[in-house]
């Protein structure tokens, strides 16, 4: 027997750490698998640390395996995130994931997904009418599970955790979900007790300051981020035309003409806030900058060889 932990430890901290504990005491005979992001995270940003110091600091704590989560899942939407996750985890054979949760209500998440998967149709229909009216897929996905369902699942972790659990559905794959309650919201930029978001752990670390009291985690050394290559990312944008920009299979529905008129942005953050709208939500906008980055790069590595 096995459970599984899908994760991008960015940085590994005491909630991690207390979810790991959590494991080994209610589920004794398992072996934990992490599944773990590489270099690049879901927001298209570049890990604080990379795969094998995160993989090292996760078999300390009590982890048996850790299996590298691959690019082109690691840096999707949600749901193609976690439909990624659950493949690898149902080619290992792991019959139990678990993840944080804000509701930590399972039951419900089951229920949600069940309902869509008999009604797939007109849920798909319901998407393509919030679509068609500029907002964004997950805000369309989200008035569609409303409408379909009365129930609305807003929270960050929430939302992974229905994609996991319709992943599990949609494929009638052998494995059970398990939550656990999360001690800090996904984003808060307040701390409890010994406990903060990685979202405040990693502001600390880029600010220098002392984050011993969140986790094991050391740095000597501010990590590389992708807000050090926007200039490169101006750059491309700015040389290349529309029509080039377009063929990345990660542009659709006008991004091109978005970033083309906003590229003189002075900074990523202003960049990424001026292209913000109902229809990109900022970390689709970033998961497409570190694509056009990227893509640029395997571009010139070609012509060099």
């Amino acid at each position: 027997m096995a459970i599984a932990i899908i994760a991008e430890y960015n940085p590994f901290h005491n909630g991690h750490r207390y979810q790991l504990e959590y494991v080994k005491k209610h589920f004794p005979n398992d072996k934990i698998y992490i599944i773990l992001s590489g270099k690049y995270v879901q927001r298209g940003e570049i890990a604080v640390a990379s795969f094998e110091e995160r993989k090292k600091i996760a078999l300390k704590h009590g982890a048996d395996y850790v299996i590298e989560l691959p690019f082109n899942f690691a840096t999707q939407a949600a749901h193609i995130f976690a439909q990624g996750a659950l493949k690898i985890i149902n080619e290992h054979k792991i019959d139990k994931i678990i993840f944080g949760s804000e509701s930590d209500n399972v039951e419900n998440l089951y229920k949600i997904a069940e309902t869509i998967y008999y009604n797939q149709e007109i849920y798909d229909k319901l998407v393509k009418k919030y679509l068609k009216t500029g907002l964004s897929f997950p805000n369309s996905s989200s008035k569609a599970l409303s409408d379909l369902t009365g129930e609305s699942i807003l929270m960050p972790n929430d939302i992974l955790g229905l994609e996991y659990v319709k992943a599990i559905v949609n494929n009638n794959y052998p494995i059970k979900a398990y939550s656990l309650k999360r001690t800090v919201g996904f984003h808060s930029l307040e701390s409890k007790d010994n406990f903060a978001s990685a979202s405040l752990i990693r502001q600390m670390i880029f600010n220098k300051e002392d984050i011993s009291k969140y986790t094991p985690m050391q740095f000597d050394n501010v990590p590389d981020r992708i807000e050090n290559y926007y200039k490169d990312f101006q750059k491309i944008v700015i040389e290349t035309s529309a029509e080039e920009l377009r063929k990345n299979p990660m542009i659709s529905e006008g991004m091109e003409n978005l970033f083309k008129k906003n590229i003189h942005a002075e900074s990523y953050d202003e960049f990424v806030n001026k292209c913000n709208s109902r229809r990109y939500t900022s970390s689709r906008i970033k998961r497409v900058m570190l694509y056009v980055l990227l893509e640029k790069h395997k571009e010139k590595e070609n012509d060099e060889n």
